[in-house]
């Protein structure tokens, strides 16, 4: 991993870390509350960096997330869930494989110079807490 990168990680790391945490809330709202975008229906893929708060820090691994119409969305580990739009960030709520523990995701939408959208921000899981980047595949 070039120095470039480990410096981005790490700002990317601290700033979503505190972004997370002045966010808005995880509080799933009632259904006919949940806004849920048609751009963000798809498989969505990228890469997740665990952080230094995680049991294993340091990790890269590859993250493919599935959203469908409705906002329920799942994740190539078997995690599952559903999903909301709150302002410019996408809020994910479920569970691991086996209820093993909760998933929660903050991602904050934003859009490439040719219009495609992206999506990074924060996950926390039973593995702690990744950095998470991902854009649209289909």
């Amino acid at each position: 991993m070039t120095i470039r990168r480990m410096v981005s990680v790490a700002i990317c790391s601290t700033t979503l870390a505190l972004a997370a945490c002045a966010g808005p809330s995880q509080t799933v709202p009632p259904a006919a509350e949940q806004v849920h975008p048609a751009w963000l229906t798809g498989t969505w893929q990228g890469t997740a960096f665990q952080v230094a708060t995680s049991n294993n820090p340091g990790g890269e691994i590859a993250v493919t997330l599935t959203f469908a119409d409705g906002g329920a969305w799942t994740a190539m580990s078997g995690a599952s869930g559903t999903s909301w739009l709150v302002g410019n960030r996408v809020m994910l709520d479920g569970t691991s494989p086996n209820n093993a523990g909760r998933v929660r995701y903050t991602l904050k939408e934003r859009k490439d110079p040719d219009g495609a959208h992206e999506l990074w921000g924060i996950a926390d899981a039973s593995f702690g807490a990744a950095a998470v980047s991902l854009k649209k595949i289909r």
